[in-house]
């Protein structure tokens, strides 16, 4: 299943994953949860939007920004499990 996961996000879907999970958790931590969850997709979208489409720095790719949707829910997973074990 990993493998599977891999395969289609790639390393650079696994990266935006994990920014997007830190992003979001660590925001969590100054601002309410639904205001961590809302910046951290903006930023995600944003990035696709703006530096890979409109600059062209990069290719924009809805995996990407499925791939950022995924690591905001890994986010709140994270949240939710804190504030269940505190």
């Amino acid at each position: 299943m990993i493998a599977k996961i891999l395969g289609y996000f790639g390393q650079d879907g696994l990266a935006h994953m994990l920014v997007s999970l830190i992003l979001c958790a660590v925001l969590a931590a100054f601002l309410p949860w639904w205001a961590a969850v809302l910046i951290s997709l903006a930023v995600g979208f944003i990035k696709e939007l703006v530096w890979d489409k409109l600059l062209k720095k990069g290719t924009a790719e809805w995996r990407d920004i499925i791939a950022d949707a995924v690591g905001v829910l890994l986010g709140v997973l994270i949240i939710i499990l804190y504030t269940l074990w505190n």
